[in-house]
């Protein structure tokens, strides 16, 4: 009986549900506005493959709370990306950076049509590449940004759900329940990369490379092909992020245990050749992408300088503590973690990210007990050495950002990678395992 009146209610919200979509799509039409009936037409689509696939990827899942978690994520990115929407077009009357990819996609996507593909360089990599992007994109759906919004967002929960099957693999007795929740809710995650734009880019291909990390750790196929995909979206709107995940790839591979067999000691040093130039040739990208011409901590330490001050005006803006000697570290580690505090909010925006920064920090507090062993860890696992050592880099490049509003934008990017500190396994799973043991977490990790 239960089961029945579940069937005639799942029946009544789907009847609900197209009934509304009708009355959307009949109220976009008469807007005249390609912007809200495409939408009408386009959002649904995306909205039914994305519940596809996840349908897809839980299939079989050994975690039985995992497709109603998905669903809700998901469910909650289509509203940050309305959000996202409502503030850059409603809020601020398009004064954002999603509406410069959407007027010059909107003024080149009919020649794209016709296999005139055109373009001009002469501005930044990144903003150029994006442009091109939404091009392509406009070349499909039309000039939307409302559905464009959507489809971004989609592509970003994508990324936060690699970064969590990442976890899955190289932490097999950690919290991966906690750790979901997280990558997956927490608000910022929800809001930032969810427009138009290089947060949401740049977040799936983050999530392509932190899933090919974990695969390479794991010793499993397919590895390279997505830490090559990883580096290839990553470099193409900002390389000195792709210098940032590939150097701490090295790192972790450098120091990554080996068995006593010659087999696992030419493994690990394949690894670290060919991490090492990886990383050297993007951070050779890199310094072409930050116009330095040479590849010194000084020239490096001076442009990212001189960013943070060009990112520190507006009405957002606070002086920035940036890391300079050993001193600086702790009050740059909270900045970039935790600020805004809750009195430095001067509007709702940041006043929801100091609420989160306040939920972050009781939960490191909360997870002392297992951050403690944390060095032990670090002995054991390459891939939370990888995720430590690309927040510490990250922390450094953006501590002298002195706006709240571009910081918590930007490090959407490296939240996911501290999140693993709050989802470590529980002390009690840290004894050295039995050979049971040894032989579940490698059925585990197939």
């Amino acid at each position: 009986m239960t089961s029945a009146w579940m069937r005639l209610a799942a029946v009544c919200l789907a009847v609900l549900a197209g009934l509304g979509v009708a009355a959307g799509f009949l109220w976009a039409v008469g807007t005249e506005s390609y912007n809200f009936w495409g939408a009408a037409i386009v959002v649904p689509v995306v909205i039914a493959l994305n519940v596809f696939l996840i349908r897809r990827v839980t299939r079989g899942a050994d975690e039985p709370w995992l497709a109603g978690l998905l669903g809700t994520a998901y469910a909650l990115k289509v509203v940050g990306a309305l959000g996202r929407y409502f503030v850059a077009y409603i809020v601020y009357s398009g004064a954002a950076d999603a509406q410069r990819y959407n007027l010059y996609a909107a003024s080149r996507y009919k020649l794209w049509r016709e296999g005139v593909i055109t373009f001009e360089w002469g501005g930044k990599q990144g903003t150029q590449y994006m442009e091109l992007i939404t091009t392509a994109l406009y070349t499909v759906i039309g000039p939307s940004p409302l559905a464009a919004f959507v489809i971004f967002a989609s592509f970003a929960f994508w990324g936060q759900y690699f970064l969590f099957r990442a976890f899955r693999i190289a932490l097999p007795d950690g919290n991966h329940k906690r750790y979901a929740a997280l990558v997956l809710l927490l608000p910022s995650l929800l809001y930032w990369p969810s427009s138009i734009g290089k947060e949401a880019w740049l977040m799936f291909f983050v999530g392509v490379t932190a899933l090919g990390a974990a695969y390479l750790f794991a010793h499993r196929p397919r590895a390279i092909p997505l830490l090559l995909l990883g580096a290839a979206g990553t470099a193409l709107l900002r390389p000195h992020l792709a210098v940032l995940l590939f150097a701490a790839l090295f790192v972790a591979q450098l120091f990554r245990p080996t068995a006593a067999r010659s087999t696992g000691i030419l493994s690990k040093v394949a690894g670290v050749v060919v991490l090492g130039a990886a990383a050297f040739v993007l951070t050779s990208q890199s310094a072409s992408f930050l116009g330095i011409d040479d590849l010194s901590v000084q020239a490096v330490s001076e442009r990212v300088d001189s960013a943070s001050e060009q990112a520190s005006e507006g009405n957002s803006s606070f002086e920035s503590s940036p890391i300079q000697s050993p001193v600086d570290i702790p009050s740059a580690v909270v900045t970039v973690l935790f600020r805004p505090f809750p009195f430095e909010a001067r509007n709702a925006q940041m006043l929801m990210q100091s609420l989160e920064g306040l939920l972050l920090l009781v939960l490191l507090v909360r997870a002392w007990p297992r951050i403690r062993r944390l060095p032990h860890l670090l002995r054991r696992n390459p891939y939370v050495t990888f995720c430590l050592v690309y927040a510490a880099t990250f922390i450094w490049a953006f501590s002298g950002f002195g706006n709240f509003g571009i910081l918590a934008r930007q490090r959407v990017l490296m939240i996911p990678f501290f999140l693993i500190l709050l989802a470590l396994p529980e002390v009690s799973r840290w004894r050295a395992p039995d050979d049971r043991t040894v032989r579940e977490l490698a059925r585990a990790r197939r």
